[in-house]
C-alpha cells in the first residue's frame, strides 16, 4: 500500500497524510488513488450482493407461486346430481357457477354442459360453469296449473292425487292431463304436513276418532293421501 503521495504543484514526493506540500507549501486536494480503488471494489461487492439477493427473492417468489398453483383434473359431471357437483367443487376448491336453464333435449336435473371438458386440468380457485336442465320451458297453461296446485296445497292442504284430480276435473281447473301432470311434478309441497293439517281439521270440526280420520285421509272419496302420509298424520296428531 502506498505510504507517500506526489505533490500536484512541484512534483515532489512527501509523506501520505499531509495535506500541504512541505516543499512548495501548496495545499493538496483530491482523494488518493488507492482509496478510490478500494471504494470501487467495495461498491462492486455491494452491487453483486444486492443482485444476488434480488435473484434469490424472485426465485423464492416463483417457487411460492408454483407451489400455490395446485392443478385439478376436471371430472365428468354428466351423471352427477347438483349436490354431488357442489361437493366436488368445494372439495377441489373450484369456484363453480351452477346454472339451471330450460332444455328441450335434456331431461330435468341432468347436466347440459360444463365450461371445461372432463380430463382437462385447471387450478384451484379457477372458475367453472355447469348448466343443469330444468326440462322443457313450460307453457302459460302449465304455469297456471302449477299456481293453482300451489294454492290447493297451501290453503286447502290437499294431497297430491286430490290436487291432480281437481286440476283436470270439468268442475275444477279443466286443465289438460299433461298440464296437470307438469304442476304435480314441479310443485314443492310437504304432503305429510298436508295430511296432518287435514287430520287436525277432521278432529276439530267433525270430532272423528283416529281410525276414522285415517280412513278418511286415505279414502278415494276423501283425502286421497298415501297410507304412509296418513299414518304420519295419526302419529303426530297429538304433538
Amino acid at each position: 500500500m502506498e505510504k507517500t503521495r506526489i505533490c500536484k504543484n512541484c512534483g515532489k514526493e512527501f509523506e501520505l497524510g499531509k495535506t500541504i506540500c512541505p516543499f512548495c507549501y501548496k495545499k493538496q486536494g483530491g482523494t488518493p488513488k488507492w482509496v478510490i480503488i478500494i471504494c470501487v471494489i467495495f461498491g462492486l461487492f455491494v452491487l453483486v450482493g444486492l443482485m444476488s439477493d434480488e435473484t434469490k427473492e424472485n426465485g423464492d417468489k416463483d417457487e411460492y407461486k408454483k407451489n400455490k398453483e395446485v392443478k385439478v383434473e376436471v371430472t365428468d359431471f354428466s351423471n352427477m346430481t347438483e349436490v354431488e357437483i357442489d361437493s366436488w367443487c368445494k372439495t377441489n376448491k373450484i369456484n363453480c357457477d351452477i346454472k339451471e336453464v330450460y332444455s328441450d333435449t335434456v331431461e330435468k336435473s341432468k347436466v347440459i354442459s360444463q365450461s371445461v371438458e372432463s380430463g382437462k386440468e385447471i387450478y384451484e380457485g379457477n372458475n367453472l360453469t355447469i348448466n343443469i336442465s330444468l326440462g322443457k320451458e313450460p307453457t302459460k297453461e302449465e304455469i297456471s296449473a302449477l299456481k293453482s296446485a300451489e294454492t290447493y296445497s297451501e290453503y286447502m292442504n290437499m294431497s297430491k292425487q286430490a290436487i291432480y284430480d281437481q286440476l283436470v276435473s270439468e268442475y275444477g281447473g279443466k286443465f289438460k292431463p299433461e298440464e296437470a301432470q307438469y304442476a304435480i311434478d314441479n310443485i314443492n309441497a310437504d304432503w305429510n304436513k298436508n295430511a296432518l293439517e287435514s287430520a287436525k281439521t277432521y278432529r276439530e270440526y267433525m270430532n272423528m276418532s283416529k281410525q276414522a280420520i285415517y280412513d278418511q285421509l286415505v279414502s278415494s272419496y276423501g283425502g286421497k293421501f298415501r297410507p304412509e302420509e296418513a299414518q304420519y298424520a295419526i302419529d303426530h296428531l297429538d304433538d
